[in-house]
């Protein structure tokens, strides 16, 4: 059920069924105030693996820290569950204030993600947004948060973890990084097996594509020896991996320029369509609407970077956003 695979640092694979994710790597750090590290969805099954893993490991939930990387209900769901068991709940500050507006559907975040979606042209697929397993899988209720700021320390176990600021992936994700011993809790900034999902959350937030390249960056400098991520294996050479994330993005990149200049002027569901998926679907058509979402705001995220980048122009026209070469 859990492991112990450093020091007073135990690993819990928590199950995100019917999800491709798979499952969450949780972890718990033992002390005298425990600090655990993200949640899963909240579903019974993990209500009840958490509770047990705390008595198994004698760890009291009264003098416990939960601390949320990012905003996604993968990692956030239980959060309210264990404010009630007794845990401090820690986030940085804007992605809790994403986390706050998630329960209500009539949040301007959801609503927000609703217009964008029509501007990318998906009204076309009729996407409901019950469909989105953001929303579907949201907190229906919020935990007491308290906001958490960069190089803010949690020691525990005589580890001293500072807050780092790592947007990307979301808008204010954040790591924990042990500096003397070279560790870092990464959430989903630097994943294995999987590429993390960069999205367009809209022109407040800018560039997401270009900010997380920039902090994939940031990693080379850093002295890190071990890296703990939220899914699937631990990565075993850091320095490797963002050199193939990079690689990926950049042959995106080159993927959509391709697409332009074959099409023209096109939307970002065209695009969109017109790109390769690793996905069991034989066409755009037959994408499940949950990952329509995912996809548009990817194939966006990578249009609004070559946009910054001058390479390509935006223009809107009859509600739509269209993309175009220079």
């Amino acid at each position: 059920m859990y492991k112990e695979i450093y020091p007073n640092i135990f690993h819990l694979e928590v199950p995100l069924r019917n999800n491709p994710l798979k499952a969450l790597n949780c972890y718990i750090i033992k002390g005298e105030q425990s600090l655990v590290i993200d949640t899963g969805f909240d579903t019974q099954e993990n209500r009840d693996l958490l509770r047990k893993a705390f008595e198994d490991l004698d760890i009291n939930p009264k003098s416990t820290r939960l601390f949320l990387t990012h905003l996604h209900s993968d990692h956030t769901g239980l959060a309210h569950y264990l404010d009630e068991l007794g845990l401090e709940v820690y986030i940085g500050e804007v992605d809790g204030e994403f986390l706050r507006a998630m329960p209500d559907r009539n949040s301007h975040h959801w609503q927000g993600i609703i217009k964008l979606a029509e501007l990318q042209g998906l009204e076309e697929d009729q996407l409901i947004l019950d469909d989105h397993p953001g929303f579907k899988f949201r907190p229906k209720a919020l935990p007491q948060l308290n906001y958490t700021s960069e190089a803010q320390s949690f020691q525990v176990a005589g580890y001293n973890f500072s807050v780092l600021d790592l947007p990307g992936h979301t808008p204010g994700l954040q790591a924990l990084y042990e500096a003397d011993q070279g560790l870092l809790f990464s959430g989903d900034h630097l994943l294995e097996d999987i590429t993390p999902n960069i999205t367009f959350w809209g022109e407040k937030y800018g560039d997401s594509l270009g900010i997380y390249l920039d902090n994939l960056d940031k990693l080379r400098t850093m002295n890190i020896s071990k890296i703990f991520s939220s899914h699937r294996r631990l990565p075993q050479d850091h320095l490797k991996r963002i050199d193939e994330l990079a690689y990926h993005h950049e042959e995106r990149l080159k993927e959509v320029l391709a697409i332009l200049e074959a099409n023209g002027p096109s939307t970002v569901r065209e695009v969109t369509r017109s790109m390769n998926w690793d996905i069991r679907a034989k066409d755009w058509d037959d994408f499940p609407s949950s990952q329509k979402w995912f996809a548009a705001g990817e194939a966006h995220a990578h249009l609004v970077h070559l946009r910054e980048k001058n390479q390509i122009k935006e223009e809107q026209h009859k509600g739509l956003l269209y993309y175009s070469l220079i």
